[in-house]
């Protein structure tokens, strides 16, 4: 652990470096440790949905329409999702306090935790969409593939890293760690901010056109 466990699992995969072991070939070892917490917040997520999926009839006819089961599915997300964020983090956190590894501190580790949240967040949302289409079970994979396919480019062609989504919530691959290729932190969030918006607008939208949608 060469910046602690906040920092290894958080802040995403660096650019390698010029003859480093990772030069040409993909790191498996980093990329494998940022895959981790997506994996354990699309769990998180694939199991709120699946329990809302189950009440579907009865919140359905309490809240007055499939509209409005929409709105409190997506947006009751958010706090579970970022709970599973928090208790993740905070178990990183953990870990570098009781190994005394100091890692990064201060505005440093505020940013990480930002983009890495905001990105999850993102990923949940999509997932919360592709829930109420013939892509249910196989959401998960399927960001699971566009998340490494897109870093995979990046790794490939730096100047394409910063317009990647899979790159958008690792620290490393931001201007503050990366001048040349980076991608700026506050423009990444507010488009992923703005991605979320679109999300919540296309449920509606999917769930007002289709006729006797069950799920």
């Amino acid at each position: 652990m060469s910046e602690g466990f906040v920092y290894d699992y958080l802040a995403g995969v660096e650019f390698p470096a010029w003859g480093s072991m990772y030069s040409g070939v993909i790191p498996l070892i980093p990329l494998g440790r940022w895959l981790m917490g997506i994996a354990v917040i699309l769990f998180i997520t694939g199991v709120y949905l699946s329990r809302r999926r189950q009440i579907f009839l009865l919140e359905t006819a309490r809240l007055g329409g499939r509209k409005s089961w929409w709105n409190a599915q997506f947006w009751n997300l958010f706090p579970v999702g970022m709970a599973g964020c928090f208790c993740y983090a905070f178990c990183m956190k953990g870990l570098d306090f009781f190994l005394h590894i100091s890692g990064v501190q201060g505005m440093e580790e505020v940013l990480i935790l930002f983009l890495w949240l905001v990105h999850m967040m993102t990923l949940a949302s999509i997932f919360c969409l592709l829930d109420l289409t013939a892509f249910r079970e196989p959401a998960p994979a399927f960001l699971f593939v566009t998340e490494v396919s897109t870093y995979t480019v990046g790794f490939y062609r730096w100047d394409l890293s910063k317009f990647m989504f899979g790159n958008w919530g690792m620290y490393v691959q931001s201007t503050r760690v990366e001048k040349t290729y980076g991608f700026s932190p506050a423009a990444v969030m507010l488009l992923q901010c703005l991605m979320i918006i679109v999300i919540w607008k296309l449920g509606g939208v999917l769930l007002e056109r289709k006729d006797n949608f069950i799920l």
